[in-house]
């Protein structure tokens, strides 16, 4: 299992007042939150301490959040999705989303670091925008193979 420190009082703030100045979230997050030795954030309920898991066998605990990084916060997808972010948001089209979840890297005007990318209101994660390119920080296991159409979409046209 994981070892996680716990973050008191002062680490939190400290984080919240990053997480306000990349991405103006002002809100506050009502779990528990653990460092793991690779500067990864996790977050956990508040009600796990009440949990009796005597018979269980526990790999992770907590939701992974983010990772500091030495130039900001690089959120998770899961974490990209918690903030409700106001600023540092890149919008894409549906094509260029497309290719963002198949893992590449998306050409965009920008130089602002670690972002929200987005496509309408559908929030897809955290990228790091450099030089007018979109890095992408999809995990491997976790990227498309393929995009097709939906079955719903692909019903709906053979019936027009």
């Amino acid at each position: 299992m994981q070892k996680l420190n716990f973050l008191n009082t002062r680490d939190r703030k400290e984080l919240f007042n990053k997480l306000k100045d990349q991405f103006d979230f002002q809100a506050e997050l009502d779990c528990l939150f653990f460092e793991g030795s690779d500067n990864k954030i996790f977050l956990l309920s508040k009600d796990f301490a009440k949990m009796d898991l005597s018979g269980l066998r526990i790999n992770n605990q907590g939701l992974y959040f983010l990772k500091k990084e030495r130039d900001g916060l690089r959120l998770s997808i899961e974490g990209s999705q918690l903030i409700k972010a106001k600023k540092n948001i890149v919008q894409l089209t549906k094509s260029q989303s497309e290719n963002w979840m198949k893992g590449d890297d998306i050409e965009i005007d920008g130089n602002s670091g670690y972002v929200i990318v987005q496509q309408e209101n559908d929030i897809l994660g955290c990228g790091n925008l450099r030089n007018n390119v979109l890095r992408n920080m999809v995990p491997k296991e976790r990227r498309l193979k393929s995009v097709t159409e939906s079955d719903e979409d692909s019903l709906q046209s053979s019936f027009e």
